[in-house]
């Protein structure tokens, strides 16, 4: 009996497993070899990488203030968020403030105004941020953002961070490339849940959270279409064609909404008559309360009424 068994077991070790040899998903992803030097990696085949980290950090930012750094091509962008606790924040900021006030005042006694409008301002946002986190409206985060350039040469590498370096320092923020701790910072932008590099971090409030999504573009516009406005952010003219088709748009649709009284109509009829001017598009307005009669007449059309019972194919007014 005992034999047997032996045998069955070297019968199943020496089978062959025909699933043995399927890749797997970290085939795909694990580099040929890494390769760490002072102030960049090397993953095998003309693949340089330097890594980075935001040291200093917009005074305000906005949304897609990112998005720059990101058309340089083939770089990633890791942002760590770590949610701070409401009863910590407060009583840090209470001490904060405290010593804000307490500052304020021995200065104003000393007679020294110098600082005094700084020192009002801090005091008044503190007040603010507190006020906020108190009823629940905002919260505090801890933000810390990794930076990888990739590229096919040293060169192309060393190009691509001048070029970084330049992009924050128009935003009045700046980068440090983390020198000797590269392939720590190489596995900090791989999306494993990695605890981040500490002595980064930064701290922001649900607002500032929200500009950091990559899902913006300041310089949406079409080719072609009618003008519509211009980009708060960059000043640009902004374009909109509703049937240029896909893959730009899938459909010609088109939603407005807003409060009453913020130009929702307004819009509609702009957008309808410059449609019509310039791309000779034919217009149809269902119009309940006749808002739309007196710019149809400017526009050479007409007005028909439709009611129950009569025939109103030919009648205009």
């Amino acid at each position: 009996m005992l034999e047997k068994q032996r045998k069955i077991k070297r019968a199943k070790k020496n089978e062959i497993d025909i699933f043995r040899n399927i890749p797997k998903l970290s085939n795909v992803l694990v580099p040929d070899s890494i390769q760490e030097f002072s102030d960049y990696t090397y993953l095998g085949h003309n693949k340089y990488s330097r890594q980075f980290a935001i040291t200093v950090y917009p005074d305000q930012t906005w949304i897609g203030w990112l998005d720059d750094i990101s058309r340089l091509g083939d770089i990633n962008i890791s942002i760590k968020v770590e949610t701070l606790p409401n009863s910590s924040v407060i009583n840090q900021l209470t001490k904060k403030l405290v010593q804000h006030q307490s500052q304020y005042q021995t200065y104003q006694k000393q007679g020294n105004i110098a600082h005094l409008p700084e020192l009002e301002q801090m005091i008044s946002d503190l007040e603010e941020l507190r006020m906020l986190i108190q009823t629940n409206r905002d919260r505090l985060f801890f933000v810390t953002i990794f930076i990888r350039v990739n590229a096919k040469t040293k060169e192309e590498l060393d190009a691509k961070t001048l070029l970084i370096e330049d992009e924050f320092a128009k935003k009045t923020a700046m980068v440090r490339c983390l020198t000797f701790r590269q392939m720590e910072s190489w596995k900090n932008v791989l999306p494993l849940g990695e605890k981040p590099i500490q002595n980064f971090e930064r701290n922001m409030t649900t607002g500032g959270i929200a500009t950091l999504i990559p899902v913006s573009s300041p310089n949406l516009s079409h080719d072609t279409g009618i003008f519509i406005g211009r980009n708060i952010f960059t000043n640009a003219p902004v374009y909109i064609n509703t049937f240029i088709g896909p893959p730009a748009l899938p459909n010609p649709h088109v939603f407005v909404c807003g409060t009453s009284g913020s130009g929702k109509s307004v819009a509609l009829k702009l957008m309808s008559a410059r449609n019509m001017i310039s791309n000779g598009s034919k217009i149809f307005f269902l119009d309940v309360e006749g808002e739309y009669a007196k710019l149809c007449k400017q526009l050479g059309g007409r007005v028909i009424k439709i009611r129950q019972r009569r025939n109103n194919r030919n009648k205009s007014f």
